[in-house]
């Protein structure tokens, strides 16, 4: 039997193992281990060089799709205030479903390393059109779970309820909600313990602020803090160190803003309120020209916002800023969009 031989017929073993672990064979999609190909395999194997030059430094794995692997982008300030110091890998790769979360961890992610803490997030993909059934989508997350608790016995799993999706209530949230209450079983609060934080990104009217989700399926930088700030608990309990407490920068009130035109720096009033880790208000240039703010957003000492306005010649201009308050002051920088083109300035705001 030639390399390749053996390579295959071991995977097809694993795979059978997890079958027998959830007590099924593997009947469906959602938990039959396959992998994808181009970059996805790229990331793959970058996971598994990591492991195998980090085998004793690995503490904490997030496992999951591409709102996991978004720690590396827009929650990238969160990860190095929570994680970036605590031995932690990201195992998440976008477009991801239960079935090559499987094939992966049957390919080499865990191989040799012993967390003490795994987040999984995982399932939202296999939700999407028909791709699965609820009671599939809740036999993939549970062989994934069963994986783990084989390949890593004394991890401590945090399974958390898969995040709710679109702005207002849907028939594919609804489908979510089902999936969560069947894997809440799985908890046992020994070595696995599931949390739902959905609520968490919701507003009082159900709603998703694009501030928090701004496509109403990604995070934002102030979407990871709530997820961060919402298992941090469990993650300290169980790492063994200190809790992180992060308080956002304060930011509320009136500032004067300031921004560089074609005629130097001009001035206008901007009103900032927050609520959690929302934020909202306005800029007024002139008397009667006030621009609202749309899918404002804050962690810790970094804040976004957009700006929305008509166009005299029709269309839209978009304003996307970004900054960072520190004594006193906000500086940062903001990106005006439209028919496609985009040009970046400086900003800064000063408490009035």
């Amino acid at each position: 039997m030639n390399l390749w031989s053996q390579r295959m017929l071991l995977g097809v073993l694993c795979s059978l193992q997890t079958a027998l672990v959830i007590g099924q064979a593997a009947t469906h999609s959602a938990v039959t281990p396959v992998p994808r190909e181009g970059s996805w395999m790229e990331r793959h194997r970058s996971f598994n060089e990591r492991v195998q030059a980090n085998q004793d430094q690995i503490d904490l794995v997030f496992i999951g799709d591409s709102i996991t692997e978004g720690w590396e982008r827009r929650g990238r300030l969160v990860w190095e205030s929570y994680y970036a110091h605590r031995k932690a890998l990201n195992l998440g790769i976008g477009g991801d479903r239960t079935q090559h979360v499987l094939w992966r961890l049957d390919h080499g992610n865990l191989e040799g390393i012993h967390p003490k803490v795994a987040v999984i997030m995982i399932g939202t993909n296999n939700s999407k059109d028909d791709r699965n059934t609820a009671t599939e989508m809740v036999d993939g997350v549970r062989a994934v779970v069963a994986k783990l608790r084989s390949s890593i016995p004394k991890t401590k799993l945090l399974l958390l309820a898969i995040f709710p999706r679109g702005m207002e209530f849907n028939p594919q949230r609804g489908k979510i909600l089902q999936v969560n209450q069947a894997i809440s079983r799985l908890h046992d609060g020994k070595s696995v313990f599931y949390r739902d934080i959905g609520a968490s990104f919701l507003g009082d009217d159900g709603v998703i602020s694009p501030s928090i989700m701004p496509d109403s399926l990604h995070l934002s930088t102030a979407g990871y803090g709530v997820w961060a700030n919402a298992i941090e608990s469990f993650v300290s309990k169980h790492l063994g160190d200190a809790p992180i407490e992060i308080e956002p920068a304060a930011v509320a009130g009136d500032w004067t803003f300031e921004i560089e035109g074609p005629n130097g720096m001009s001035e206008a009033r901007m009103n900032l309120r927050t609520d959690r880790a929302m934020l909202d208000g306005w800029i007024k240039m002139g008397p009667d020209r006030e621009l609202a703010f749309e899918s404002g957003g804050r962690f810790k000492d970094h804040l976004h916002f957009q700006i929305v306005r008509d166009r005299p010649q029709g269309g839209y201009m978009t304003y996307d800023f970004t900054g960072t308050v520190k004594a006193g002051r906000i500086r940062g920088e903001v990106t005006a969009k439209v028919d496609g083109e985009a040009t970046t300035i400086a900003w800064e705001a000063r408490r009035r």
